[in-house]
């Protein structure tokens, strides 16, 4: 009775060797083209044109204004007069485009923090993808070398060759295990169907494939990351604004024009010029410069807060990530040792060396470490994830990065 191992044989070496004739999709390939218009990223660009376009209009000069009034007392008198008005542009507007300038330099880094953020999120639902449909492949193999086991364990039994109660164990184990599959296809099916909302690439026919692990770095550099960049832009923003608000005087608004003033026997006319020139008595700016202050001192503890953080969670995550890198299976690694632990059992059950719980376990423990493979290899790529945004730029180079 040497056909149930040989067939068991055949259906393990077949799931490790035959590649699958779906079509599959690289961690790559489902980046960019999930990076292509991604919303969150075009909106992070838009706010870069917000900027531009308040930097712009805080290098405008003010405008003059033109101004015309008459009185009219009737036959008595009438005076006519007109006026151009213009306030001196010396009002603090080389700080406040350096205010500007900073906020649009923020905005540009805000983007390459976005698509970074953005990059991971989809990093992490194709690596969960990836996980699930391996689950089902798992439990798929699994299911059916049990239930091939069970159909010929029922055959001996109805001829009296076996017992019926260890037939209808096993048909037991085939709905437990008919149940975690249907479970980890319903898992499957949904992150599928997570990952295709992001890229049409992502079809009926596509199969993920594994993502790569790249080497952890050799040492942490934090100066790239684009979020700490735009604190620091934020920083300089906040000092041009201080440096804006510690003016108290006002530049003075000019008026020249003109006066005409007659009567029904006589006219009159000449120039008129004048000087409006707030002076700083009771509002000389105080709230606004301890605001200003108080600001630069706020935005600097953040930035050291934030850059402690990060080497915080910098080294924390190489850590983790050196170590679950060393742990993942190479994605080559050949079954052939749980197919001839598989092989063994079965002989030896159908010798009577073995029980039916020791081929149960035998098989529940190849399931089991291909199962821990694949949990150590979703750690691994959640490690490599954190490692990314720790250092604020990918590990990797490919998929828009």
């Amino acid at each position: 009775m040497r056909t149930i191992s040989c067939v068991s044989i055949a259906l393990l070496a077949l799931a490790a060797a035959t590649p699958s004739s779906a079509q599959r999709l690289t961690e790559h390939q489902f980046l960019d083209d999930a990076l292509n218009d991604h919303p969150r990223i075009a909106a992070a660009e838009a706010d870069v044109a917000v900027a531009s376009g308040s930097r712009r209009q805080a290098g405008v000069v003010s405008n003059p204004e033109l101004d015309w009034e008459r009185e009219d007392l009737g036959s008595l008198l009438r005076q006519d007069t007109w006026k151009l008005s213009w306030r001196l542009p010396f009002d603090g507007r080389k700080h406040r485009v350096a205010v500007a300038d900073a906020a649009v330099a923020a905005s540009e880094a805000i983007v390459d923090a976005t698509l970074l953020e953005v990059r991971l999120e989809l990093r992490d639902l194709f690596a969960h993808w990836y996980v699930a449909d391996r689950r089902v492949e798992v439990l798929v193999d699994q299911l059916e070398t049990t239930r091939h086991l069970s159909s010929w364990l029922r055959a001996r039994a109805d001829q009296g060759e076996a017992a019926g109660v260890e037939a209808r164990r096993l048909e037991l184990e085939v709905e437990v295990l008919s149940r975690r599959l249907a479970e980890a296809n319903a898992d499957a099916r949904a992150r599928k169907a997570a990952a295709a909302v992001w890229s049409g690439l992502v079809t009926d026919g596509s199969q993920p494939a594994r993502p790569v692990l790249a080497p952890p770095p050799a040492s942490l550099d934090l100066s790239r990351r684009p979020d700490l960049i735009a604190m620091e832009l934020r920083v300089a923003e906040a000092e041009a604004r201080q440096r804006v608000n510690k003016r108290v005087l006002a530049p003075p608004e000019l008026t020249v024009g003109w006066l005409d003033l007659r009567d029904d026997t006589q006219s009159f006319d000449g120039p008129v010029f004048g000087v409006t020139w707030p002076v700083p008595i009771f509002d000389r700016n105080q709230g606004n410069r301890e605001a200003a202050n108080a600001g630069v001192d706020r935005s600097q503890m953040e930035l050291e807060a934030a850059r402690r953080d990060a080497r915080q969670r910098a080294d924390a995550a190489l850590g983790s990530y050196a170590t679950l890198y060393g742990e993942v299976a190479p994605a080559t690694t050949a079954r052939t040792v749980e197919v001839e632990v598989v092989d063994a059992l079965l002989a030896a059950f159908e010798a009577g060396e073995a029980s039916l719980t020791d081929v149960l376990d035998g098989l529940r423990t190849t399931v089991d470490v291909r199962l821990a493979r694949l949990e150590t290899l979703a750690a691994a790529l959640t490690a490599g994830r954190q490692l990314e945004a720790a250092l604020g730029r990918p590990i990797l180079p490919g998929g828009s990065s």
